[in-house]
Order: C-alpha cells, then sequence, then structure tokens
C-alpha cells in the first residue's frame, strides 16, 4: 500500500514504471484497452466499487477511506484507486500530433490528450512537459490515454518531427499566420508551449509555420490547453 502511494511521485513511476488510477471511468477505459492491472483498491463498504471489479484476475484490496484518499491524492476521492503498468513508448504514428512543449500544468496537459484523441491526433510530450502518466494528468484526460498515442521525448527537435514528413506548425501569441493554413496541410506537429512563456524563441523560427489565433474579445492570451484544442479542430475541419 506504501509503495502505491509513492506512486504520486514522478521518479518512482519512473524506476516502477507504474501509475494510479482513480474512478471507475479510468479503470474501465484501462480494462477496455487491456492494460496490465497489478493492484485495486477498494474502499471498505463500498459495494459499489466491489460489483466494478469483479472479473478482474486481481483481488481487490480493502483500505479505509482515510488510506483511500492518500492513494487517490484528492480531497473527495471517489474508487476504486488502480496500480496500472504504463503502456510501453508507443512507436511513431503516420499522422498528425499535438506536441506539448514546456506545458508544466498536469490538467492543460490532460486536456491536450483529450483533445489529441477526440480530433484522432497523437500526442508527444516535449521538454519540461508535466508527466503524461502523473495521477493528475490521467485525471484531466479522462481515459484518452488509452484512446491514442503518447510520446515521451526528453531531447525533442523540430529536426525530429520533420524527420517524420509532418509540417512543424508553432503556436504563438501574436505575428502568425490564420489558423485557416492548417487546413492545407495533409499531416502537420501542432506545437503548444507554456501559457505565460511560450514556446522557446529557437523552437518558434526553426518552425514551419507560426499560427495565431485571433481573439477580437479583450483577453491578452488563451489558456494552453484551450489553443491546442482550437488548433486541433481547425487542423483536421477539412475531413470533418
Amino acid at each position: 500500500m506504501a509503495e502505491a502511494i509513492r506512486l504520486h511521485r514522478a521518479r518512482r513511476r519512473i524506476e516502477t514504471g507504474l501509475t494510479l488510477l482513480e474512478g471507475p471511468h479510468l479503470l474501465e477505459e484501462a480494462i477496455n484497452a487491456e492494460a496490465a492491472i497489478h493492484t485495486v483498491f477498494v474502499c471498505d463498504g463500498d459495494e459499489t466499487d466491489f460489483d466494478r471489479v469483479l472479473g478482474l484476475d486481481t483481488t481487490p484490496v480493502v483500505v479505509t477511506k482515510s488510506v483511500m484518499s492518500r492513494l487517490a491524492g484528492t480531497q473527495h476521492p471517489r474508487g476504486p484507486v488502480a496500480v496500472v503498468a504504463i503502456p510501453s513508448a508507443t512507436e511513431p504514428v503516420d499522422r498528425s500530433l499535438i506536441v506539448s512543449w514546456g506545458v508544466g500544468d498536469p490538467g492543460n496537459v490532460g486536456t491536450l490528450i483529450r483533445s489529441a484523441a477526440a480530433f484522432g491526433l497523437g500526442f508527444v510530450a516535449g521538454p519540461d512537459t508535466a508527466d503524461p502518466w502523473s495521477p493528475k494528468v490521467l485525471r484531466a484526460g479522462a481515459g484518452s490515454h488509452f484512446r491514442t498515442t503518447i510520446e515521451r521525448y526528453a531531447n525533442l527537435s523540430v529536426d525530429l518531427l520533420r524527420s517524420r514528413r509532418l509540417t512543424v506548425v508553432a503556436a504563438v501569441a501574436d505575428g502568425g499566420d490564420s489558423p485557416g493554413r492548417l487546413t492545407q496541410l495533409d499531416r502537420a506537429a501542432l506545437l503548444v508551449g507554456d501559457e505565460a512563456a511560450g514556446l522557446p524563441a529557437e523552437v518558434v523560427m526553426e518552425a514551419d509555420l507560426r499560427v495565431t489565433i485571433p481573439m477580437p474579445g479583450r483577453v491578452e492570451s488563451l489558456n494552453a490547453a484551450v489553443a491546442g484544442s482550437l488548433l486541433a479542430y481547425e487542423l483536421t475541419s477539412r475531413n470533418a
């Protein structure tokens, strides 16, 4: 049990190749994706939790509400909580991508993964991106981790993306082309940076195309996940 709680630490997830899923929806998505489920914790007295894990190869471990709260890491935990093997690094696929470059907020990363799955894109976690398999990112992704491909590159480069015959598109706050240009592309890598700092200047310069979402309202910038989602829609709208 203590080992499971330690999976809230990124280092421990890397060492073990395991992570934590909270709630019935994430567990169901993992089961449907045939992910390797090591342990399932259910709350003492919650018969619904028991019903949800019937048929699994692993015997559920019964814990108190206090322990369940520590396992889930949330103020109002929702069981079951499962220890699941992080899928092996996904082989590159022949399709467009959302690329998170420096997005450190787990909620934004999870939402970008969810948008990638919604629009039929792959997801790449680039430098300084929140761990896509952290419990917080998994909650924000709402099960989408198991409905798309997720790649991780600590030393990602524009050249690497371009070598996969992708048009590299940088999302910039101002000065870029209209997002309508995306409908002219066959396959692209949409680079989304930190909401405050944006993409590194050298990455923006190396990109094949820079796009800016027009905002006629009185708002300085969009949330990184919102911007990435809008551009993903624009990219795929030609085939909608």
